[in-house]
Order: structure tokens, then sequence, then C-alpha cells
């Protein structure tokens, strides 16, 4: 069942950067590598809002992998790090707590496959209320930054501060244009509107954090067969020196996901530092997206 999208399971994007004006030079990299990473393009700030989930708990395994080099800092110690360049891959452990109706609380631990240990697995998590169905509203805190259980220096083990407040609406098009544009009879098409508020963020032009990011949000997400989808959110930035280099104009995502436990789906996403034509300094090349496998546990 389509409704069943609750994969809620998966790695995220983030616009979450490092805190501490020590590690500034690589807050803009950080954050860009943890934004090219989501998968199930329901569970990252954008994606979930397409979607919710009806159970109780929810866990999966998935495993990402990035399609090119890049440069990855690399703690080694509470105290030092080094960086290296690598294909960044993880493996995640995500689950799942809905309480009562559509109100949920979500939390994903991810490991390297290369370079493991304690200093190089963080965490991701995201609450609030996601209903799932057209013509609702939608609220969720999610933090897909800088969150370690161990932490190397004087860092925290997250920034709150530095997630994001996304408010959206839900909704389906007017019947005489959705028949016109669903192929088969069961697919679904799902739109929404949204505003999302990041109370604080590493700017890379002053190389400093500030203060009150706005961003606004508009998309939507095509169910083929209740299998095969395709999802694409476009982003506008209000005040445009907010955006940093890795924040997308778009995001996009495909794959094919059945949603019964013991399943398995897979999905390519592409979230980070995408540009409009005539848009500078951005990179959406196919190769800068991600290709994530993923496992629902039977629960």
């Amino acid at each position: 069942m389509r409704e069943k999208i609750g994969l809620v399971v998966v790695l995220c994007g983030s616009l979450a950067p490092a805190y501490a004006a020590e590690h500034s030079q690589d807050a803009g990299q950080q954050e860009r590598a943890a934004e090219q990473i989501p998968a199930g393009g329901i569970n990252s700030r954008w994606g979930r809002l397409f979607a919710g989930n009806k159970d109780k708990f929810s866990a999966a395994l998935s495993f990402n992998s990035g399609l090119k080099q890049q440069w990855v800092t690399i703690p080694n110690n509470s105290e030092s790090a080094s960086q290296t360049k690598k294909i960044n891959q993880t493996l995640n452990l995500s689950l799942q707590y809905s309480p009562y109706s559509f109100w949920f609380a979500n939390v994903i631990t991810r490991m390297p496959v290369r370079d493991t240990s304690r200093y190089t697995t963080d965490f991701r998590y995201s609450f609030g209320y996601d209903d799932w169905h057209p013509n609702t509203v939608s609220l969720v805190y999610s933090n897909y930054g800088d969150n370690h259980f161990w932490t190397t220096g004087s860092k925290r083990h997250t920034y709150f501060e530095q997630g994001a407040f996304t408010l959206a609406y839900k909704f389906s098009l007017p019947k005489p244009i959705e028949n016109k544009l669903l192929i088969n009879k069961g697919d679904a098409l799902t739109c929404q509107l949204g505003y999302s508020w990041v109370p604080r963020y590493y700017d890379a032009q002053s190389d400093s954090v500030r203060a009150n990011k706005n961003v606004m949000l508009g998309g939507c997400g095509y169910t083929l067969k209740q299998h095969f989808f395709v999802r694409a959110t476009a982003f506008w930035f209000p005040d445009s020196s907010q955006q940093q280099p890795w924040n997308g104009d778009y995001s996009y995502s495909f794959g094919y996901a059945t949603y019964a436990p013991g399943s398995l789906s897979i999905q390519y996403s592409n979230y980070a530092g995408t540009r409009f034509p005539g848009h500078k300094n951005g990179n959406a090349r196919f190769r800068e997206g991600t290709v994530s496998l993923i496992w629902l546990l039977p629960l």
C-alpha cells in the first residue's frame, strides 16, 4: 500500500554545520557531505513530508554509497582529525517510535564502512507530527548535522539550535489536472508547500555562525504502481545570502520500494548543491548523488 511509504528509516540530508569556530574551516565540507547521503526520500528534512507511517515501531538497516570520491574529515581521537579522499559509504540503523496518531520520534545511527571508530560514528534525529494524507499540515523538527555519541575536542554531542523546524501543507492537485497526469489507476501524486526555519547556521562567506535561516519549499512526489517513485522539491531563500554552496536550488530522488517488513528498496537521491540554469556556484551532476539500499526490518 502506498500509504505505507513509511520506510522512516534512512539517511538524511542536512543544513546544520559544525558550531565551534575552531571547526569552521571544515563545516561547509562536513555539511555538504551530510546532505549527499539522504536515502529513502521520505526521512530527510524535505522528503519525509511526502509520507508517514502507521506502525508504532519501525526499524531498518541501510547501506549508502556516493558515486565519486570526496574529501572527508576523519577524527583520529578525541583531540585531532585528518582528511582523506574516498567514496563516502555508510551502514545505518534507523529506529522510529510513533506513540499516537501521526506523532513520531526517529533516530538514525550511521557508521562509515571505512575508518570506523567510535568518533566517526554519528547519529541523526527528528520528531514531530507528520500526517501523510493530502490536505493536512505537518510540523517536524529534524537535526542531521554534527551529532556524535563520542565527541572530539570541545564539541557538544548535538547542536539542537542548528536543526530545522519545518511546517508544510500536503495536498492533491485538482482532479481534472491529476487525472491527466496519472499514468495508471492506483497511482498517486501528492504535492506540498512548506517553510523551514533554522535558528542557527554556518555561513561560509563570513566564516561564522549566524541566526535565523529561512527557506521556502515546494514539490511533488509521484508513486507508480505503488512501488516505483520519483520526487522533486524546489527551494527558495528569501534572503539569498543565506543560501550556502551546499544548499541546493532543488532536490530529486527516484527508485523502487516495497514496503512490507523484510523487503528491500533501492533509491538514487541528489540533494546537495544543485542549481537552476543561470545560478552559479552549484554542481548538479548525477555523480554528486547517492545510491541507497534499504532493508525494512521485520518487527
